[in-house]
């Protein structure tokens, strides 16, 4: 047994996890691969109690060692790559991704998690959920008011048009640490446009993660001071 200790939040990130899990497999198929009784997996589910420490650890080892939630990411990611945009629906593989996302920004104080697409809203409101960060999404082009609101305009250089991204004017402000996600990266063009303003407001672009990025977008950003890079599939 290792002295590792799994405190009330270590527990429910697991129950969330399996929550998202079920999902994709039924209690009984999650029964065999993890070894814990059905009754069990049931209760923790639905939310009826939460499992011991033992059953965490026991849990996670196997989680870990069997990269079932990898697999299952990396699986739906390319199951959709002609439609994408199904994934923004996705809450099991959102949840999941988002799960991975925010173990990894646990040790780190992010103060904003901005998305930089209306169809990555769902996963950055999540990631924001675990980290306990603001959030700042983009909003529809419709009925806005000027003085309220930040237009960024850019020129995509895979669509080869000009694009626009509104965001509340207040979304960033001053010396924070942002955290970014999207649902595709294909240029970093977007990114460049919402980096600028993030610098304007002294503040820093810490990550960002995406669902699917090309194999350029993935090579320009490696020039770039970003701490943590999380994608699932390389276009």
């Amino acid at each position: 047994m290792s002295e590792k200790v799994f405190g009330y939040t270590e527990k429910l990130t697991i129950v969330k996890i399996l929550k998202a899990l079920n999902r994709f497999f039924s209690l009984r198929d999650l029964e065999q691969v993890l070894d814990v009784p059905f009754q069990s997996l049931w209760k923790y589910v639905n939310l009826i109690g939460l499992p011991s420490e033992e059953v965490v650890e026991s849990i996670s080892t196997k989680l870990a060692k069997l990269r079932i939630v990898d697999e299952i990411l990396a699986n739906e990611a390319k199951k959709f790559r002609s439609n994408p945009y199904s994934l923004s629906m996705n809450m099991g593989f959102l949840e999941l991704y988002a799960l991975k996302i925010a173990a990894s920004l646990k040790n780190f104080d992010i103060d904003v998690v901005v998305s930089l697409s209306q169809e990555a809203s769902t996963l950055a409101t999540l990631v924001s959920n675990e980290t306990g960060a603001d959030l700042c999404i983009p909003l529809p082009n419709e009925n806005l008011n000027p003085e309220l609101i930040k237009v960024i305009s850019y020129y995509s250089t895979a669509s080869k048009k000009m694009k626009m991204l509104i965001y509340p004017r207040n979304c960033v402000k001053e010396e924070k640490k942002v955290f970014l996600s999207d649902l595709i990266l294909i240029d970093l063009d977007k990114f460049e446009a919402v980096n600028a303003l993030i610098k304007s407001k002294d503040s820093k672009v810490f990550g960002i993660a995406t669902i699917y990025i090309s194999k350029n977008a993935l090579e320009k950003l490696a020039s770039h001071d970003i701490k943590i890079v999380y994608h699932v599939d390389v276009l």
